[in-house]
């Protein structure tokens, strides 16, 4: 039986040109470049970037499954525009993953290291813009779960990573957390860790992520009011 060639060098460029695509899009609407409820058409995105129609429908087609992009059928895929319901949903999932991770790693004892450079990451942003705190802070939360070693777990939190970061986006665009405050709490929950108290480590994650999803929900009804 002959086996059909198949150019591995081609297969992989057509896959780095369809992540370069991602990238781009991905900080576009992190960046709040393409706002919400804005269309992304095949063509248009394949004409903009130059790349083939198939390449762009990739594109479109991982950011619709990561949750940035939303369509519905025989329509354009458009710019997620979270609602607070959306939120909470998002907010609550996080923090049923981050509050286990968070008692696991507390019986331990140890800090996470990556947690801790975040933290400080974040420390030393404290009067710069609010919207430059939503990488170090997306990384702190990510150390936690990752912390466990388990790549179930992380690939489970891994699935939620893009929503979470348009969440934080959204929160910290609109300046509804103060960076300092931010920065306290993640080093009071720090501390918790290392002194073993996985139970109050797990209550003061579920405060600080309850109060980040009820802030950025009351925004998000505020911009449905006429």
């Amino acid at each position: 039986m002959k086996l059909e060639r198949i150019d591995v060098a081609a297969r992989l460029g057509v896959v780095s040109v369809v992540q370069a695509v991602i990238n781009s899009l991905r900080a576009r609407i992190f960046s709040g470049e393409l706002a919400p409820g804005m269309p992304l058409g095949e063509v248009d995105v394949a004409s903009h970037y130059k790349v083939a129609r198939p390449t762009a429908k990739a594109a479109l087609e991982n950011l619709v499954a990561s949750g940035l992009l939303t369509r519905n059928a025989h329509q354009s895929a458009r710019v997620t525009r979270l609602s607070s319901a959306d939120a909470r949903d998002i907010y609550r999932t996080r923090a049923i993953i981050e509050a286990e991770a968070v008692r696991l790693v507390a019986s331990t004892g140890q800090v996470p290291d990556a947690a801790r450079k975040a933290n400080a990451e974040i420390t030393a942003l404290s009067q710069a813009s609010p919207v430059q705190i939503v990488d170090p802070d997306v990384r702190f939360h990510t150390a936690l779960v990752q912390a466990l070693d388990s790549s179930r777990t992380s690939a489970i939190y891994g699935q939620l990573s893009d929503e979470i970061r348009l969440c934080m986006t959204q929160v910290q665009d609109a300046t509804l957390l103060n960076t300092k405050d931010i920065a306290d709490e993640h080093a009071r929950l720090l501390d918790l860790i290392a002194a073993g108290d996985a139970e109050g480590a797990a209550a003061v994650l579920a405060a600080h992520l309850e109060n980040a999803s009820a802030r950025l929900a009351d925004h998000l009804d505020s911009l449905q009011q006429p």
